[in-house]
Formats: structure tokens, C-alpha cells, sequence
């Protein structure tokens, strides 16, 4: 049996809005789990090159929670980003701890689209699967994703 655990990532720069950043990190989550969600949220407070802070913002989603997550992203890309991210699989997963690394536009999320970005303005989403290995993972991606609608 696979378990999924997952950690979302957000910066929030000293010219943006705290709220409508949470918010849109919260936007990557199904509706009915965001409050409960938002409790779990951490923040660090950084320092940008020039001396301006900067928040970092992760929210950790636990094994019994993150297949559901994991899916609704997945079901939430378009058809041809789901096939894009499966396509460049390669470059996205830890070979040795099976971890998937991607992004989603930021500006996007706030609008409630969901869009794979290799941008900087993102909020980075860390798949980590336990029980299979890095050759097994686009299986097991398919099979979680495989009732989406598009």
C-alpha cells in the first residue's frame, strides 16, 4: 500500500498581502479541508537579499488526508498539464526517496486555476510516497489521477 504525505510552500514577499497569499495556498486544498487545514499552517520569516523580509509559509498534509489532496491537484490541472507533468516525471522525483517536486502558478491559484509553472511566483507542492519505487510512481499517478473528468 502506498502512503502519500504532502507539503505545500508559499514565499510571501514584504509587496504582497498576507491574507490573499494564505488564501490562495489554502485554494490548493479541497474546499471542505481548509479550515481544518489552515491550523496547521507554519510560517518562517526570512530575509531577502537586500534586507526586505519575506515569509515562508508550509502547511504539511498528513497520510491520511494527502491522497485526497494529491487528487483533487491532479484533477484540478488541465488534461495537458497532468500530461506534461507525467511526461517530464524524470526531472520532477527524488530517484531515491521517491519524492515529486512541482509548481503551480501563484497568480493562477488566486483566480482558482490550477497551471504548472516553472516560474517563481508559485506554490511548490512536495509529494512524498512511501511502499513504491521511483520507477512505479507514473502508475501510481495515473491510478490516483485516472478518474479525472478531462
Amino acid at each position: 500500500m502506498v502512503k502519500i504525505s504532502l507539503e505545500l510552500s508559499v514565499f510571501i514577499h514584504s509587496t504582497e498581502d498576507d491574507e490573499k497569499v494564505l488564501q490562495t495556498l489554502l485554494n490548493v486544498v479541497p474546499a471542505n479541508l481548509r479550515q481544518v487545514l489552515a491550523q496547521h499552517l507554519r510560517t518562517q520569516i526570512l530575509e531577502g537579499y537586500y534586507g526586505n523580509i519575506i515569509k515562508q509559509v508550509k502547511l504539511s498534509i498528513s497520510k491520511n488526508v494527502a491522497t485526497e489532496v494529491l487528487k483533487h491537484i491532479l484533477c484540478s490541472l488541465s488534461k495537458v498539464d497532468r500530461d506534461i507533468l507525467l511526461t517530464t516525471l524524470e526531472s520532477r522525483v527524488e530517484e531515491r526517496r521517491a519524492r515529486l517536486h512541482f509548481r503551480l502558478s501563484k497568480q493562477d491559484l488566486h483566480l482558482g486555476k490550477y497551471v504548472l509553472s516553472e516560474g517563481s511566483d508559485v506554490v511548490k507542492v512536495v509529494a512524498s510516497f512511501e511502499g513504491v519505487r521511483y520507477k512505479e510512481l507514473g502508475a501510481v499517478l495515473r491510478d490516483i489521477g485516472g478518474s479525472c473528468d478531462s
